[in-house]
């Protein structure tokens, strides 16, 4: 099974505790098209990312990170001249983003055929959501914050939060703690707040998607989807990089249901 992801990378530094001397710093590669697209890869599927990082220290970190890994870096472009997009949060909050090279186009392969799902964020320009909800089939694509395209002639699936959601047409409507929406299809949560929540969209798109290439229907997949982030994520201080990581725990793609 074939994954196109299209997505921002970021630089991710997250600062836990209360006292200036007393903190946990953690960074990680991060971005939530990076994040997804690694999670895919964690449970087997042969993924291709495309993005764009900067010539600086820190693309290339994130590149020795995922190449480590074994991870298909071929379709990531290090543009020279550009600062690599950097997150920074400050106990589970976000306290500033420089997009940097995420602000330009990505270049994304045409056609697009090959792929039995393309996954794209909006961190990327509107220009280029356009152009892959125009040429490819089997699109998902999470609005994120940031993405100031309207989805309402978009040819794709449209995941987002709630917030997102009230702003533009969106057919999975992601709750927290609430649950979660898909059309008239509604899963209660457990109602109890995720300490740690940033990066918990990420995970909910990765389990999703993985549920429903594997046969589960829509009620199905939105059900287990919540069940599995609310039981095993968001109780401990990790970057959204580091909970995807988790997820190689779960049952990995059968390359059988292929056949």
């Amino acid at each position: 099974m074939r994954i196109a992801v299209v997505g921002g990378s970021f630089w991710d530094i997250f600062v836990f505790g209360k006292e200036a001397h007393s903190v946990l710093i953690k960074e990680t590669p991060g971005g939530s098209g990076l994040n997804v697209a690694y999670g895919l890869f964690l449970l087997g599927y042969e993924v291709d990312f495309f993005s764009n990082i900067g010539n600086d220290y820190r693309g290339k970190h994130i590149i020795k990170v995922l190449n480590d890994e074994g991870f298909d870096i071929s379709g990531i472009e290090i543009v020279r001249g550009e600062k690599t997009g950097l997150f920074i949060a400050f106990n589970d909050r976000p306290l500033a983003v420089d997009r940097g090279v995420n602000e330009k186009e990505v270049d994304v392969p045409s056609p697009l055929d090959d792929y039995d799902l393309i996954f794209i964020t909006g961190e990327v320009p509107e220009e280029t959501i356009k152009t892959v909800c125009e040429e490819g089939s089997n699109v998902v694509l999470d609005i994120g914050p940031n993405a100031k395209v309207d989805t309402e002639n978009l040819k794709a699936l449209v995941i987002g939060n709630e917030e997102e959601c009230s702003k533009t047409r969106c057919d999975i409507v992601k709750m927290g703690p609430k649950g979660a929406r898909w059309g008239r299809v509604e899963i209660p949560g457990n109602g109890r707040p995720f300490p740690y929540s940033l990066g918990l969209g990420d995970v909910f798109d990765v389990v999703l998607i993985h549920l429903l290439l594997k046969g589960k229907s829509q009620g199905e997949a939105l059900k287990e989807t919540v069940e599995y982030v609310q039981d095993f994520y968001g109780k401990e201080p990790k970057t959204p990089f580091e909970k995807i990581s988790d997820i190689r725990f779960l049952e990995p793609f059968d390359k059988t249901i292929e056949d």
